[in-house]
């Protein structure tokens, strides 16, 4: 199985970046709505092909344009929630370099940041208002790199400041920030035992190409994308308090998810 996985991850990508990525690429230069259905249409097939089943719990509460803040487990959390919902992502400059995902983000509009050079967080932060006032929804991943998934990492404030810019001057913009938490279990049970975290992370000095042939030969994985209720930025003048509440809600979607499998299996 995992051979024919393997065979059929391969033969996606190539489709998909030959055939399929210059039409990608001119929806998203004429702003077409095909672009989000390529995107999801994409993920999905993706997320079969590695063995992830996708369940959304809490649907993306608020009204666009929306700053979904979550934990950050492994690359496949966004195909995951890329495959529930149309998104744009921040992710680190590294991303941009990779082979063919690299592609695969830029095409999707991904806004990249150098998480070592502070003095290009004020640029970023730009970036991502321009696309919070185009009305498009952006996920960060705020605790600015991957883990295990058994915990939340506490969360950088870096990127919320915008959010109370945004609110304020003539062309005001009121933001929901909504939490989002990403749990993964086995689809069967073992022994009739609670399911264990499915731990598909990909973090510290892995390796990408060992870790997709180790999730490929596993495979049965199932993905809780759990979002909570919608925060008012407004509320709260302080980034980093603003960072430290969106952090405790994460930490609760993640606990309610992690509880007997989060009622999913």
């Amino acid at each position: 199985m995992a051979y024919l996985r393997a065979f059929a991850f391969v033969w996606a990508m190539a489709f998909f970046v030959i055939l399929v990525a210059p039409f990608q690429a001119l929806a998203r230069r004429r702003e077409w709505a095909l672009q989000h259905g390529i995107q999801k249409f994409f993920c999905r097939t993706m997320c079969r092909i590695i063995g992830i089943e996708v369940i959304s719990r809490g649907g993306l509460n608020g009204t666009a344009p929306r700053f979904v803040v979550a934990n950050h487990v492994s690359w496949t959390d966004i195909l995951a929630v890329a495959s529930i919902e149309p998104l744009l992502f921040l992710a680190k400059s590294e991303v941009a370099n990779w082979p063919v995902l690299g592609l695969l983000a830029r095409l999707q509009g991904t806004i990249f940041v150098e998480r070592a050079n502070r003095r290009k967080i004020p640029a970023v932060n730009q970036a991502l208002a321009e696309q919070l006032r185009a009305g498009r929804d952006i996920v960060v991943f705020a605790e600015g790199t991957s883990s295990s998934g058994a915990g939340v990492l506490k969360f950088n404030a870096s990127h919320f400041a915008m959010l109370s810019d945004l609110a304020q001057g003539p062309d005001s913009l009121k933001v929901a920030v909504v939490p989002a938490a990403f749990a993964y279990f086995p689809r069967v049970r073992e022994g009739g035992a609670e399911p264990a975290r499915f731990d598909v992370g990909w973090y510290g000095d892995m390796t990408f190409v060992p870790h997709l042939w180790s999730l490929m030969k596993r495979g049965g994985a199932r993905c809780l994308v759990s979002f909570g209720e919608a925060i008012d930025p407004a509320v709260f003048q302080d980034r980093k308090q603003l960072a430290a509440i969106a952090q405790n809600r994460v930490e609760g979607l993640l606990a309610r998810s992690s509880a007997g499998g989060g009622g999913i299996l």
